[in-house]
């Protein structure tokens, strides 16, 4: 069983357009083997995408974070919470069948409210002049520990009434 045998594409793009919409979350459904794959790209920041843009960085920082998490998720079947090495909380919600791990549904792209965009770790990994990362990360939006966990619990909820057999 894959993720698109319980919902279309389509629908889990909707799902994440919605998700977006709501949270100002970059969100993202991922398929068991940790990859996107309905095309959405909506940022939560103006940072990510310079980010996303070089293949080194993106492999060092948002698919390492994706697969610790996703890892995490699939062994407990629980929502993780955690901050990437560039300082963005990353939320990751397992959608489980049973015991079958079939993806992920979450978000990232915001900083924790005491949190800081890791300017330097930024500038290291993609090369861009530190006042344009300053800038860039002028208007990243913040988001509570406890409003992280009300996105988590809510993708859970969500998923539970899209797919009734997801656990």
């Amino acid at each position: 069983m894959k993720i698109t045998d319980l919902l279309s594409k389509e629908e889990w793009k909707e799902l994440e357009e919605e998700l977006h919409l709501r949270t100002g979350l970059d969100t993202n459904v991922y398929d068991s083997e940790g990859f996107t794959f309905t095309g959405l790209k909506q940022w939560a920041n103006r940072i990510c995408p310079e980010i996303k843009a070089r293949p080194e960085s993106l492999q060092s920082v948002c698919s390492v974070a994706h697969q610790n998490l996703a890892h995490q998720a699939r062994q407990t079947g629980r929502p993780v919470i955690e901050e990437c090495d560039i300082g963005f909380v990353k939320i990751c919600v397992p959608l489980m069948v049973g015991d079958r791990f079939l993806g992920a549904v979450g978000g990232c792209g915001l900083v924790m409210e005491e949190g800081e965009v890791e300017t330097f770790m930024i500038h290291k990994l993609t090369d861009l002049d530190e006042s344009k990362i300053e800038e860039l990360a002028s208007d990243v939006k913040t988001i509570t520990e406890s409003q992280a966990w009300e996105v988590a619990n809510e993708i859970e909820a969500r998923l539970k009434s899209l797919v009734p057999e997801a656990n």
